[in-house]
């Protein structure tokens, strides 16, 4: 009897032909977990919006994956390319269930509803996926009373969402996300999202030596909800606490670029400041992570962010805003040191107190490497595909 997992997230697939055939990526690092729990059933399919395209996306989709291609439209606000893509989506999804027996479904998102409504139809078994806490997420970014209609909307959405929530099997990135969604169920399965293959978790603590200078990460989409400004802000401070000793690698990208360049040259640290650019997840960033002194993670709202669990994997020290699931992936502080949101005193005091305390770093290094020893590529990916019925013995490796 066949496994088949269809997996629903509201993403965009280039679609590249040459002679060798159409290949299929996506600019989600997300497909890389998704993909490892597909791993563990008979076949894996995508559902998600088909664009052609010249050129690949960051991350290709294996030989072998299939897309269910959906007609596309460049986003929810362009309202009438949305409705003149109704049809043809619902068209779509109809044939696309056929090659599925269970479909994971992400969201709240309208075209995710229909999906679920459709499967039903059609017999098949049904999971939802819960990525962030999507209500926080939007009143984050839409701010001001013309948003108001639009976060009416949203608020119903993630209300629907939970409320299906309660008849569905559902997956929930991170514990404290998991308990809003009722934890106590057996339904829920809070989870981790890691991309970090076991083979890649740190063996040791590395001994630095910060005397003639101390470098500092951090990695993120430049935007309102990373809170970039904060960053540089945090820059400046320890600048103006022990001048030409810290310097700070950004790498994202994101629309407030040239607001986070103009306030680094306005605050005297321009030159103290790199805008690396997206690095896809893989060797070089993982590099990234292992090269720097401390990562520095200062967003207004999380899940359990990637990020993390990535720094964690190298061996790199953390300090972090208390947000979102960011207290319980760092075990409460264990793992990194928790700073409140948006104070660029306490965060550069907490970056004070870790390159100052060797025995400290190497204290929360450890300790974060045996807790995301749990949560690896591998183990996590085979824990969520028991959980939505795949094979329950993993039947293939890594990426």
């Amino acid at each position: 009897m066949s496994n088949r997992l269809g997996v629903y997230t509201d993403d965009v697939y280039r679609l590249v032909e040459d002679d060798s055939g159409t290949r299929i990526s996506s600019d989600r690092a997300f497909l890389l977990f998704a993909h490892q729990v597909g791993l563990h059933f008979d076949e894996f399919v995508v559902f998600g919006r088909g664009a052609r395209s010249d050129e690949d996306a960051d991350y290709v989709l294996p030989p072998g994956i299939g897309l269910v291609s959906l007609p596309h439209y460049e986003s929810l606000r362009r309202l009438l390319q949305v409705a003149r893509s109704g049809i043809g989506t619902a068209r779509t999804m109809w044939s696309g269930l056929e090659s599925v027996d269970t479909v994971w479904v992400f969201g709240p998102h309208p075209f995710g509803y229909l999906l679920i409504a459709l499967a039903r139809l059609r017999g098949k078994r049904i999971a939802l996926g819960e990525r962030q806490d999507t209500w926080h997420y939007h009143t984050t970014r839409l701010q001001g009373r013309r948003w108001l209609p639009v976060l009416g909307a949203v608020r119903l959405a993630d209300g629907f969402h939970r409320l299906l929530a309660r008849r569905l099997p559902t997956t929930v990135v991170g514990r404290t996300l998991a308990e809003r969604y009722g934890l106590d169920r057996s339904t829920v399965l809070p989870i981790t999202v890691s991309l970090v293959p076991e083979r890649e978790l740190a063996k040791e603590p590395t001994v630095r030596d910060l005397s003639e200078g101390v470098r500092l990460l951090t990695i993120g989409r430049i935007d309102v909800e990373k809170n970039p400004l904060l960053v540089v802000d945090v820059l400046a401070e320890l600048e103006r606490r022990r001048p030409d000793r810290f310097s700070l690698t950004w790498i994202g990208r994101g629309p407030l670029e040239d607001e986070v360049r103009a306030r680094a040259e306005s605050l005297g640290v321009g030159d103290r400041l790199t805008l690396r650019g997206y690095v896809p997840f893989g060797p070089e960033l993982l590099h990234l992570y292992r090269d720097a002194d401390l990562f520095l993670h200062v967003s207004w709202t999380e899940g359990v962010p990637q990020v993390l669990v990535e720094a964690l994997a190298c061996g790199t020290p953390v300090v972090a805003t208390a947000v979102g699931g960011v207290a319980s992936a760092l075990d409460g502080g264990k793992a990194g040191l928790l700073v409140p949101p948006g104070d660029a005193v306490a965060l550069a005091d907490a970056i004070e107190k870790l390159i100052d305390d060797p025995r400290l770093r190497s204290q929360l290094v450890s300790y974060g490497r045996d807790l995301v020893h749990g949560v690896t590529l591998e183990a996590e990916g085979a824990r969520v595909a028991m959980f939505l019925g795949g094979a329950q013995s993993a039947r293939a490796g890594s990426i």
